[in-house]
This record gives C-alpha cells, sequence and structure tokens, in this order.
C-alpha cells in the first residue's frame, strides 16, 4: 500500500498511508508539499479505537479511500489527539485520534539543512534528495527516488521528533517544525510548547 518518493512527489500535498505490521492498529500518513520556496512535509499519526471485538475502527481501508488531506479525518471520526479525553467527542461518535508533524524546508536554508545534516549522521538525507534534485533528474522520471520507499522518508521525519526529544537537535533548527494536536508518542523528555 505504501508509496514511493517520487509518487509522493508526483502527487504533491495528497496524503499516503502505511501501517507497519507490528502496530496494526496505528497508522501512518505522510504527505509532500513541493513549493517555490521548499518543501512542507507532514506526518500523521493515527490511533485507532477498538470495537465490542477489540478490533480496531480506523482500518487502512478507510484512511486510503476517503482520507487524502488531513482535512478529511475529522469527517471520517477522526478527531485532534488533543480531544482524547473529550466526552463531547466520545458522544460524536468518534473512530480514532491523530496528530501531525509539519516541517518546512525552505529552499535558502539547504546549506544550514547539509550542515546538521553532517552533523548528525544523515538524518535528512532524503529531505535533501529531494531538494537538491536537478531539474535534468526530474526531467528523466526521478529515477533516483523510485527505489526510496514511504517508510524510508517516514523513518527520516520520525526521527526529528526523537532529535528533539532527545536534546540532539537544538534551537534555532535549519527548518520550521511544529506539532499539530498532542503527541502520541514520543516527547518524553522535551517541552513541547517550546517546538509549536
Amino acid at each position: 500500500m505504501a508509496a514511493t518518493v517520487k509518487t509522493l512527489i508526483e502527487h504533491s500535498g495528497e496524503l499516503y498511508w502505511g501501517t507497519r505490521q507490528a502496530m496494526p492498529g496505528y497508522h501512518f500518513g505522510l504527505s509532500l508539499n513541493v513549493m517555490e520556496n521548499g518543501l512542507v512535509a507532514r506526518v500523521v499519526y493515527v490511533m485507532s479505537d477498538l470495537d465490542d471485538s477489540e478490533e480496531p475502527l480506523v482500518t487502512p481501508e478507510l484512511l486510503a479511500s476517503a482520507c487524502f488531506s488531513v482535512d478529511d479525518l475529522a469527517g471520517n471520526g477522526i478527531v485532534l489527539s488533543d480531544l482524547l479525553d473529550d466526552e463531547e467527542a466520545d458522544d460524536e461518535g468518534v473512530i480514532g485520534w491523530y496528530c501531525v508533524e509539519e516541517s518546512f524546508f525552505g529552499k535558502d536554508d539547504v546549506e544550514a539543512l547539509r550542515a546538521s545534516n553532517d552533523q548528525l549522521d544523515g538524518y535528512l538525507d532524503i529531505v535533501l534528495a529531494i531538494m537538491t534534485i536537478s531539474a535534468d533528474e526530474i526531467a528523466a522520471g526521478m529515477p533516483s527516488l523510485e527505489e526510496v520507499s514511504f517508510f524510508d522518508l517516514l523513518d527520516e521525519l520520525e526521527g526529528i521528533a526523537v532529535l528533539i526529544d532527545e536534546g540532539a537537535l537544538a534551537k534555532p533548527l535549519p527548518f520550521t517544525f511544529r506539532l499539530i494536536g498532542d503527541a502520541l508518542l514520543g516527547w518524553e523528555s522535551a517541552d513541547e510548547e517550546d517546538w509549536r
């Protein structure tokens, strides 16, 4: 079900979904929005509620067929995770919860991104490959990105929050990072308010 990075770029801004086999009730969405001044990457985490048989209510099929953008989630019963303990939300047929990590990598910051990447063992290799792809390679169909999977890029973008949480990435970051909704994982030691 997961796309390649080439597919993500070709369908800029559209959410693609994947589910890791070890975590069947935890779904991951990823979108890239390639703009003139940079790259917006969104990682969406969805946790499903369970039915009476302990089966997840949010299925990969629902996400792939009905949730093409973050705005589609609430209309399908998946609400921000900061409403997790909201009794009114439970009454409105909520079937799952989500949060989003959004990063913006500016074209003018490529050198700062490279320096940060080199300092931390290549944590932004794929992002930099996307940002520095040549016009000739785009015209050739982006062959260098055909083998880079959704999960490769997901791992890289997930690593940003981990590095922040561990204190390895400190302000000022060479990109902007914000959390939309409460985190469903991570943020064990960092003060998340510092990164909004």
